[in-house]
């Protein structure tokens, strides 16, 4: 079955890891705890095929590579693939994921200053916690202390994070292009139009870098 194994699914996350508890086949599980990207997706493939029993078995393990490979994007799409192919009543370990995985997607989203891009995932990751089985995140029994307590604050968290971005100022605009440089002044012109022969040259070096200065000396030295 697709959750008869439990495997521990740890990645740094900016404010917290993200941790949770992943339930895969037996070679997966063994990958995955030897951060093995390749294996994983070797078994993601073989997974594929008997996907027609355990549809949410592939897409499952290939999200576990996507972020060994910190491709959050892909692992998120993956990870909702999923628990759209998981019955609720066993939906727990992929809700876990997806929603640390969505939230690490927020916390990337806000250091950047797209608040609006954060509050959004922040929220969608607080609505899966609040559909999630009795005792997924809060009121959780895992044996390892810190992701138990990571899975009990979930919804905490996620709130505490979407009121902070409330009161966020916008990220400041850009600072404007500075101005082009004033254009050289016209040649002297003569009665009859013709520059003036012993109109003394001028050299225009404001505002040029010494590349152009140079360049134009030899310009003047060689007409």
């Amino acid at each position: 079955m697709l959750w008869s194994t439990p495997l521990a699914l740890a990645v740094v996350l900016v404010a917290v890891k993200l941790l949770s508890v992943v339930f895969v086949g037996n070679a997966a599980v063994r990958d995955y705890a030897d951060s093995d990207a390749e294996s994983l997706a070797t078994d993601a493939a073989i997974l594929g095929v008997a996907n027609v029993i355990e549809p949410a078995k592939a897409p499952f393990v290939k999200g576990a590579q996507a972020v060994l490979e910190r491709r959050l994007d892909d692992a998120d799409a993956l990870f909702d693939e999923a628990l759209t192919r998981t019955r609720d009543a066993q939906s727990c370990p992929v809700r876990v994921n997806l929603t640390l995985v969505r939230e690490r997607r927020g916390d990337d989203a806000a250091f950047i200053g797209r608040n609006a891009d954060a509050r959004d995932l922040y929220t969608q990751a607080l609505g899966i916690v609040a559909q999630a089985p009795g005792n997924c995140f809060a009121g959780n029994t895992d044996p390892d202390q810190e992701r138990r307590a990571v899975r009990a604050d979930a919804a905490a968290r996620l709130q505490a994070k979407i009121d902070g971005l409330r009161d966020a100022p916008p990220m400041a605009p850009p600072p404007p292009p500075p101005p082009p440089p004033p254009p050289p002044p016209p040649p002297t012109v003569g009665a009859d139009g013709d520059p003036e022969p012993d109109a003394p040259r001028e050299l225009n070096l404001r505002g040029a870098d010494p590349i152009e200065r140079l360049r134009q000396i030899l310009r003047d030295s060689a007409s």
